[in-house]
């Protein structure tokens, strides 16, 4: 039997993105641009991606935002599930990443132990092991098909370092906005296509 295959989007920009300023759990909307590049995608995953037979979001709104104009170009309602969330940082949300790189040392200190929970909040591990147990449960619901799911970029890095390299501190890469990852739940799960943002470009090759 084929595997699922599942086409991760990361949502659309958010001031906070512009601003270089972590997030995480914060509930934050969609910034102009985001809600711009949110229609793209949705127009490019019609084009290229219309098999898909579910949609799966966070519950933050900068991910449901996103998902909003995918249902519609779709036709598939939107399902949602809580544990797609972003990491959640505790205390450290909403400072820069040049504070949380230079004053905190969080992605040195991530890397040294995946079990430290920075600001209270989530250790690596425990954000790698929900959102690839989030996806690994989506991909059991509906098996040999496609389904789309919307969520973030920093537990998504980690999830993806645990389920291609059974380590989350593997990972370096991360996903632009509204940018497409397709996963397939093989076993072990792999890469098909990584950061997918062709939609992102003009006709003339200019951002969008």
């Amino acid at each position: 039997m084929n595997s699922t295959v599942l086409s991760i989007v990361r949502h659309g920009e958010t001031p906070a993105n512009a601003e270089g300023v972590w997030h995480g759990s914060t509930d934050t909307p969609l910034s102009e641009r985001g809600h711009s590049q949110a229609g793209r995608v949705a127009s490019h995953l019609a084009r290229t991606r219309a098999d898909a037979v579910a949609l799966y979001s966070s519950p933050l709104t900068r991910a449901r935002h996103t998902a909003d104009p995918i249902s519609a170009a779709l036709g598939l309602p939107i399902r949602i599930r809580d544990d797609l969330q972003e990491y959640h940082l505790g205390s450290w949300e909403g400072r820069t990443y040049h504070e949380l790189l230079t004053e905190h040392r969080l992605f040195e200190r991530m890397n040294e132990d995946p079990d430290w929970q920075p600001g209270g909040g989530e250790s690596p591990r425990q954000v790698a092991e929900r959102l690839s147990g989030a996806l690994r449960a989506i991909a059991e619901a509906h098996p040999g098909d496609r389904v789309i799911v919307v969520s973030h970029a920093g537990a998504l890095t980690l999830a993806f370092g645990l389920l291609v390299d059974d380590d989350p501190r593997s990972w370096r890469r991360t996903m632009d906005n509204t940018a497409v990852t397709d996963l397939r739940m093989s076993a072990p799960p792999e890469l098909v296509t990584f950061n997918e943002t062709v939609h992102l470009s003009t006709g003339d090759g200019a951002p969008a």
